[in-house]
C-alpha cells in the first residue's frame, strides 16, 4: 500500500471553501457518512463514496510518492461551482485519518482514462481549475497540503541615544537551519517574485515545494516597499547608498506599521542595543510588543488632597526605573520596550503632559487651593481626554460641578447698545468679559466649562464685531450695527442663549400692529383709488425717506425719529416697497393717504398682504370673472356664440364700464372679431357714438364682411381711395353723430392728423402686433387716435420681447407702466400681475373640445448634392464676412448685412436659383413637396402651401403647371377685394391646392376649408408660422388639420427651428402666467449660433 499524509484538523480547515462547509464535513464524518472507499495503488488515488443528504457523491484524493497529498475531487455540484474543498472532501479527509493502512481495500479501481464527460461537466472542471490557479498566491489552497512552510526570523533593531533614533531590520530565513541575509533587497525581490533560490546546503527554495505564510509575506512587502523607497529619495533629496545590504535602515515614520505586521509573524523579534558586531549572531531578541491608541496604556494621572494642598500625580511611571522615550515622527511611545501609537493630536497631548513629570523625581505637581478651579475647570478636562484622570474622594466633596446656562443681557442708553453675556452654573455666575465670578460665596471649588464658554463667546462675536469691551459689556455704536444685531443677532442668540431685553432695548425693535402695510378702497365720487399706509409709529413726514432708501440704497435698516429702527429686508417693508412700485410712486409724492387712478391697483386682488375693501374687490373679480356678470347679448346679433365668446363680450363690457381698455388675445380662430363686433353693437345701442377699427389692409373687406354677417344693422364705412377721398370719407365722419368706421394701417399712419379732433367711443386694433415697434409712424399715429378706451386684437401680442407688451400698453391702457426703462427693470411675474386684469386669452385647446385635432410633423430632408456644395459655400463666405465684424467689433451696425447673408442660406434650402440665375440642378425640398402633393391629390387632401418668398412660389407654380395641376395663389400683389372671394371660393370646395405668400395670407383670412398646411420655409418668428397654420386650423373647421414643416437637415433652417421653440415660451411667460423665462428677439449671440459659431 502507497504512503498516505495525515490531514491535520487546521490543514483541513484551510482547505475548506469556508468555516460553514467544514463544520458541514464533520457533521457528515460524524454521521457515517462514507460508505465505502476503494484503492488504486498504481495512481496513489482513493475514493470515497459520501452519502449526502439527496444522492451519493464519489471524492477521490491522489497523493505522491512520499505520501503528501496532491489533488482532490468531487462529483457533487457545490464543488463545481465554488472553491475550495466541499464538505463531502472535509468528511472523506477527517475519515482517512482515522483508518489504519491496512484497512484500505481495493474495492474499487478507478479508471485509467478520465470518464467521458458532457459539455456542461467539462466546462465546469476547466472553471474548477481556473479558480486553484487563481489562488496561487494564497496559502488557502491545495498545494499547500504537498508543500512545507519557509520559516523566517525578522529582526528590528532599536539603537535608541540621547542624540538619534535609528531602526535596522535584519534578516534569516530557512527551515530547521536559519540562514543570514547578505543581500536582503535582492532575497525578498527572489521569493516575492516566486524564483528558486539555494541558500545553502541544507535549503534550497523552489516554490512549488514550500510556500510563504501571508503574514511573513506581508512583512517582506513592506521592507521591500520601504527599500525601494528610501533608496531612491532622502529627506535631503539625495540616494541612499545601501553599501551594506545585510540590514535594511527604517525611517521612524514607518517603524508602527513594521512593529504590527512584525508581531503578527511568529518570527519577529525587537532588539534595544547598538547594531550587532556580527550579523550571524544577533542576540538579546525580546518579542515585539505593540499596541495602538490610549485604551491600553499604562500611565494614568491622579488627583489628590493632603492636608492643605492638592496634588496632581502621574501614575504608572517612575524615572528611576522605567524607560521611556518619544518618537515625534511616528506618533509612538516607548515605555520598558513596550510601544504604543497614537493620532498626532492625541499624541502632541500626551507628550507635554508626561514632560511635565519627567524630570520631578516624586511625578507630582502641587496645586495652591487657589489654582484648583482654574485646574479642574481648564487643565483637568483636556487631560482627561488622553489619560485616565482619577480624582479621590475628598477633592470630589470639595467639587461644584453644575451645567453651564447661558444668558444675554441688553440695554440701550446714549445711542449705544450694551450686551453683557453671563454664565450660570447653578446659583453662581460668571462674567466672561471681565474674567470675575461669585464662586467665593460658596467654600466649594467651582468647575467651569471653559472650552464652552470660549465657543459661546466666539459665536457671539460673529455677530459683534465693531465693538468696545466696558466692564462686563461690549458697548456698540451705529445704527447699521446695532440694527444688525437686534434684527439679525438676537433670533439667533435666542436659540442658545436667555434673553434679556431692558425696555428701551425692545423698542428698538419696530413692531406694527396692523400686519398689512397698504389699503385699497375704491372712491365711488371720482372713480378713484383710495391708497393708505398703515404705518404705526412713521410719520407722513418719514415715508418718502423710507421709500427712497428702499428702492434706491442697500440698506438693510432705517432708523425713525422715535428711535425705533426698521428692517427694510423684513417681508412687511418689502410689501410695501413692491406696492409702491406697482403702483409707479415716486418717493417724494408719497403721503399717508393719497389717490390714484384705478387701473393702478386691479393687480393687489390676489396679494395677501395688502387690505382691500369689498368694493374693491368686488370691481376687479367683474374683471377677473366676467363670467358672473350681468350684460346681455344684445338684440340684432345673427349668431349664436359659444359660451367662451359670451364671456369675452362680458369681459369687454366690464372693462369699458370702468372706461379701461383691453388686449383680446384669444388664440387664432377663436372669433375674436365675432366677440368685438358683439361688444361694438351693445354699445352703440346704449349710447351711439363713433368707432373706429384699424388692421393691416389685407383684411379691410373682411371687416366690413363680418359686420354685415354677423350685425347687420351696423353699417361701417371703409377709409380707403386716394387722398382726395380720404379727406372727403374723414370730413363726413367729423360731422356725423355715430357711425362704424374702417381702416388699415398705412392709411392711419398717412392720415393721422386728419383723426386728431375725433372722439371715439372705442378703437379697435386688428392685429395689434402691427404697432409693436414704439418708434414707428404708424404706431405714433395710433397712439393720438382719441378714444374712451381702446382695446388690441392679437392671437400674438408679443412676437419677440417684452418691448413689444410695453408698447402695446402704452396705447390701450396709458399709465399702467411707467416709461419704458422702468418696465424693463419688472420681474416677469410683476408684469404678468399688472396686466392680468386687462388680458383675455383662451386657447383652442381649453375651449373648443369639439375643434378637430392638429397635427405637426417637421420632415428633415438632405440637400442635393450640388445644392449642399452652393450651400457649404455660402455659409463660409458669411461666416468670414462675421468673423471680420467681429475683429473690428462692428458686428452690430452691419447687422442687416449678416441678416442678409443668412436670408440667402435660407433661399438655397428653397432652390439655390433664388441666388444664382444660371442654377440648373435640383432642390431636394422642392423634389419632395411634388411628391407629397401628388400623394395629398390621391388622398383627397386639400392643401394650403404658405412661401415667404414669392419667387420660390412662382418656380412651384412652374413645376404644377407642367404636370396640370389647379390651384388658387395669392401674394402681396393680390387686390383687396379679390382676397375674399378667393378664400370663398376654396372654402366651398374648389380647387385642392392654395399657394399663399406668408406675409400677405398669413393672417386675417378664413381657409377652413383646407386640412393641410405646408410651411415650406422657416421664418425667424414661430408666431408669424403659427398665425398661418391657425387659419385652416380655427372655428368652423370639421377636419383633422395636418401641418408639415419642410426643413433642410444640417442647415439654418434646422437652427431656425429650435430657435422657435424658445420663443414659443416667451407668450406662455407673460400672457399666460407660467414659468418660462423672458427670451429675446433675435440677439447677436442668436445669429451667431445660427451660423455656427460657437
Amino acid at each position: 500500500m502507497f504512503k498516505k499524509q495525515f490531514f491535520p484538523e487546521s490543514t483541513i480547515k484551510s482547505l475548506a471553501t469556508n468555516k460553514t462547509v467544514f463544520n458541514r464535513g464533520q457533521a457528515l464524518y460524524d454521521d457515517g457518512a462514507v460508505k465505502n472507499l476503494g484503492v488504486d495503488e498504481e495512481d496513489r488515488t482513493i475514493v470515497f463514496h459520501v452519502k449526502g443528504k439527496a444522492d451519493h457523491y464519489k471524492t477521490q484524493i491522489s497523493f505522491l510518492k512520499n505520501g503528501v497529498a496532491r489533488k482532490y475531487h468531487c462529483t457533487c455540484p457545490a464543488f463545481q461551482q465554488y472553491s475550495g474543498a466541499c464538505k463531502h472532501v472535509v468528511c472523506s479527509m477527517l475519515h482517512l485519518n482515522n483508518i489504519k493502512k491496512d484497512e484500505l481495500t481495493k474495492d474499487e479501481k478507478p479508471q485509467k482514462s478520465a470518464p467521458k464527460q458532457t459539455a456542461s461537466s467539462r466546462s465546469s472542471a476547466v472553471l474548477k481549475d481556473l479558480k486553484q490557479i487563481a489562488q496561487t498566491s494564497s496559502v488557502h489552497h491545495l498545494s499547500i497540503i504537498n508543500k512545507e512552510r519557509v520559516n523566517f526570523e525578522f529582526v528590528l533593531n532599536a539603537n535608541i541615544t540621547s542624540f538619534n533614533k535609528q531602526f535596522e531590520f535584519y534578516l534569516r530565513v530557512g527551515i530547521d537551519h536559519l540562514y543570514v541575509i547578505k543581500n536582503i533587497p535582492y532575497i525578498i525581490g527572489q521569493l516575492l517574485d516566486g524564483k528558486a533560490h539555494e541558500f545553502g546546503k541544507q535549503f534550497a527554495y523552489t516554490p512549488s515545494d514550500f510556500y510563504i505564510t501571508d503574514e511573513d509575506r506581508e512583512v517582506l512587502e513592506m521592507i521591500y516597499t520601504i527599500y525601494n523607497m528610501t533608496r531612491s529619495l532622502t529627506q535631503s533629496g539625495y540616494e541612499i547608498s545601501y553599501t551594506n545590504k545585510n540590514q535594511i535602515e527604517i525611517p521612524e515614520l514607518y517603524v508602527p506599521q513594521l512593529l504590527e505586521k512584525m508581531q503578527a509573524t511568529e518570527g519577529g523579534f525587537i532588539r534595544f542595543d547598538r547594531p550587532p558586531s556580527s550579523i550571524t549572531s544577533v542576540s538579546n531578541l525580546e518579542d515585539i510588543q505593540f499596541d495602538y491608541g490610549t485604551e491600553d496604556f499604562p500611565l494614568s494621572c491622579s488627583l489628590s488632597k493632603q492636608g492643605t494642598r492638592f496634588y496632581f500625580s502621574l501614575e504608572g511611571y517612575d524615572p528611576r526605573d522605567a524607560m521611556l522615550r518619544f518618537y515625534d515622527q511616528a506618533y509612538m511611545i516607548e515605555l520598558d520596550h513596550h510601544f504604543y501609537t497614537f493620532d498626532q493630536q492625541h499624541y502632541t497631548l500626551m507628550k507635554k503632559v508626561i514632560e511635565l513629570f519627567k524630570d520631578n523625581q516624586y511625578n507630582a505637581i502641587a496645586l495652591r487651593n487657589v489654582d484648583l478651579t482654574e485646574f479642574l475647570s481648564e487643565v483637568y478636562p483636556v487631560i482627561q481626554s488622553v489619560l485616565d484622570v482619577k480624582m479621590d474622594s475628598d477633592v470630589e466633596k470639595l467639587t461644584f460641578k453644575e451645567d453651564i446656562q447661558p444668558e444675554l443681557y441688553l440695554d440701550y442708553e446714549k445711542d449705544t447698545l450694551l450686551i453683557e453675556p453671563v454664565f450660570k452654573y447653578g446659583a453662581l455666575t460668571v462674567h466672561p468679559l471681565s474674567d470675575t465670578d461669585d464662586s467665593n460665596q460658596t467654600e466649594k471649588i467651582m468647575v467651569r466649562a471653559v472650552e464652552t464658554e470660549a465657543k459661546l463667546l466666539r459665536y457671539l462675536q460673529q455677530f459683534i464685531q465693531a465693538s468696545t469691551v466696558v466692564e462686563s459689556k461690549w458697548e456698540i455704536s451705529g445704527v447699521q450695527e446695532i440694527s444688525y444685531i437686534i434684527y439679525n443677532g438676537v433670533p439667533e442668540f435666542a436659540e442658545i442663549f436667555d434673553i434679556y431685553m431692558s425696555d428701551s432695548a425692545k423698542h428698538l425693535r419696530y413692531r406694527r400692529k396692523n400686519n398689512r402695510p397698504v389699503s385699497i378702497d375704491v372712491n365711488p365720487d371720482s372713480n378713484l383709488l383710495e391708497i393708505s399706509f398703515n404705518l404705526e409709529d412713521i410719520t407722513e413726514d418719514e415715508l418718502p425717506a423710507i421709500i427712497r432708501q428702499l428702492s434706491q440704497t442697500n440698506k438693510q435698516f432705517h432708523k425713525l425719529s422715535s428711535g425705533s429702527i426698521l428692517n427694510l429686508q423684513s417681508e412687511e417693508f418689502q410689501e410695501l416697497k413692491k406696492a409702491t412700485s406697482r403702483l409707479d410712486l415716486k418717493a417724494d409724492d408719497i403721503k399717508g393717504n393719497m389717490q390714484v387712478p384705478l387701473y393702478k391697483g386691479l393687480s393687489f386682488l390676489e396679494d395677501a398682504n395688502v387690505e382691500k375693501s369689498e368694493q374693491f374687490i368686488q370691481m376687479t373679480k367683474s374683471l377677473l370673472e366676467p363670467k358672473e356678470q350681468n350684460f346681455t347679448i344684445p338684440n340684432g346679433i345673427q349668431t349664436e356664440l359659444r359660451p367662451y365668446q359670451e364671456i369675452g363680450f362680458k369681459w369687454l363690457k366690464a372693462l369699458d364700464a370702468y372706461q379701461f381698455g383691453g388686449v383680446l388675445a384669444d388664440d387664432m380662430g377663436l372669433g375674436k372679431t365675432l366677440q368685438i363686433i358683439t361688444f361694438i353693437l351693445s354699445k352703440y345701442h346704449e349710447k351711439g357714438g363713433k368707432y373706429l377699427i384699424v388692421c393691416p389692409s389685407s383684411v379691410l373687406y373682411n371687416w366690413q364682411y363680418e359686420f354685415k354677417k354677423f350685425a347687420p344693422s351696423l353699417d361701417p364705412e371703409i377709409i380707403t381711395g386716394n387722398i382726395e377721398e380720404r379727406q372727403e370719407l374723414i370730413a363726413q365722419m367729423k360731422k356725423a353723430d355715430d357711425g362704424i368706421w374702417i381702416t388699415s394701417y398705412p392709411l392711419i399712419q398717412r392720415d393721422g392728423e386728419l383723426y386728431g379732433d375725433i372722439h371715439f367711443e372705442t378703437a379697435v386694433l386688428d392685429e395689434s402686433q402691427n404697432v409693436k415697434n414704439a418708434s414707428a409712424k404708424t404706431t405714433k399715429a395710433v397712439h393720438r387716435v382719441h378714444a374712451t378706451n381702446k382695446f388690441a386684437l392679437s392671437g400674438t401680442p408679443i412676437e419677440n420681447n417684452l418691448d413689444e407688451l410695453w408698447t402695446l400698453f402704452s396705447i390701450v391702457q396709458p399709465g399702467l407702466f411707467a416709461d419704458r426703462s422702468s418696465f424693463k427693470q419688472l420681474e416677469t411675474d410683476e408684469i404678468s400681475a399688472r396686466i392680468k386684469p386687462f388680458v383675455l386669452r383662451r386657447l383652442k385647446g381649453q375651449v373648443l373640445d369639439d375643434l378637430p385635432e392638429k397635427t405637426e410633423t417637421t420632415e428633415y430632408i438632405e440637400l442635393e448634392s450640388e445644392q449642399k456644395r452652393l450651400y457649404q459655400a455660402q455659409l463660409k463666405v458669411i461666416r468670414n464676412e462675421v468673423q471680420e465684424l467681429l475683429d473690428q467689433e462692428s458686428f452690430e451696425s452691419n447687422s442687416i448685412r449678416v441678416l442678409a447673408g443668412m436670408t440667402r442660406l435660407r433661399q438655397i434650402c428653397c432652390h439655390p436659383s433664388l441666388v444664382t440665375d444660371d442654377y440648373d440642378g435640383d432642390s431636394a425640398k422642392l423634389e419632395r413637396l411634388m411628391e407629397y402633393l401628388q400623394e395629398a391629390k390621391e388622398n383627397g387632401k386639400r392643401v394650403v402651401l404658405f412661401s415667404q418668398f414669392t419667387k420660390m412660389l412662382d418656380i412651384i407654380k412652374q413645376k404644377l403647371n407642367k404636370i396640370d395641376m389647379d390651384y388658387h395663389y395669392l401674394d402681396g400683389q393680390t387686390k383687396k377685394e379679390d382676397r375674399l372671394e378667393l378664400t370663398a371660393r376654396f372654402n366651398e370646395g374648389e380647387k385642392d391646392l392654395f399657394l399663399i405668400s406668408l406675409k400677405a395670407g398669413g393672417t386675417g383670412i378664413n381657409l377652413t376649408g383646407g386640412d393641410t398646411v405646408i410651411l415650406y420655409d422657416s421664418w425667424w418668428n414661430p408666431a408669424i408660422e403659427d398665425q398661418a397654420a391657425d387659419r385652416v386650423h380655427r372655428f368652423g373647421q370639421k377636419n383633422a388639420v395636418q401641418v408639415l414643416r419642410l426643413i433642410s437637415r444640417g442647415t439654418i433652417e434646422e437652427r431656425i427651428n429650435e430657435l422657435q421653440e424658445k420663443k414659443r415660451e416667451l407668450i406662455d411667460s407673460v400672457i399666460e402666467t407660467g414659468e418660462n423665462k423672458q427670451i429675446s428677439s433675435l440677439s447677436k449671440e442668436e445669429i451667431l449660433r445660427l451660423l455656427d459659431f460657437e
